[in-house]
């Protein structure tokens, strides 16, 4: 029940009326809310409502990344992200992707970058997903890279490296290569 007298009426409070036992008074006060002050509440209700679902919808797109994608982007997986333990990554990850259904191939290399003296060696896992989709990903790289259609070996290696023109002399290890499908 309104316990207040009618305000005076001027612009502002000319549309902010109330319903109070059934009679529009224009009133302020806790006891009958006017239209503003219910709109403030809605609007808070919406903003927050509208913040949950945003945060479950960014929740939802980043799981729907292919789990063989996350497991391979995985930092706890043996020998990510640190230099010279790509073998170990290589069968940390294709043990992973197997136990999960997922094969796929190891791809070695020799590599020797020209007009030095310095040469190594390399592996790094090709899997495919149910879709027929081919991915390629190393130690060294953070995420994997989708393998265009058709590509040879030697194109998987420089577009796992980024730089087809650099300086560097590859060799595939064929003898390896088709032994080492998982």
């Amino acid at each position: 029940m309104c316990h207040r007298p009618p305000m005076k009426t001027n612009l502002l409070t000319l549309f902010a009326a109330a319903t109070c036992d059934g009679q529009t008074r224009r009133q302020r006060g806790d006891h009958c809310p006017t239209p503003a002050k219910s709109m403030r509440n809605r609007n808070a209700i919406l903003i927050i409502s509208a913040s949950v679902v945003g945060y479950f919808l960014l929740a939802s797109f980043a799981l729907s990344e292919p789990l063989p994608n996350r497991i391979a982007q995985d930092p706890t997986i043996k020998g990510k992200g640190k230099d010279g333990e790509c073998m170990d990554y290589a069968i940390a990850l294709s043990s992973k992707l197997a136990g999960n259904g997922i094969h796929g191939q190891l791809i070695f290399y020799r590599w020797h970058i020209r007009n030095t003296p310095i040469t190594g060696s390399h592996v790094f896992v090709m899997y495919r997903l149910p879709d027929g989709s081919e991915w390629i990903v190393d130690n060294e790289i953070p995420k994997p890279k989708r393998v265009p259609p058709e590509a040879s070996a030697m194109q998987l290696v420089f577009l796992l490296n980024g730089d087809p023109s650099a300086p560097v002399d590859v060799e595939l290890q064929n003898g390896l290569n088709h032994l080492s499908f998982f």
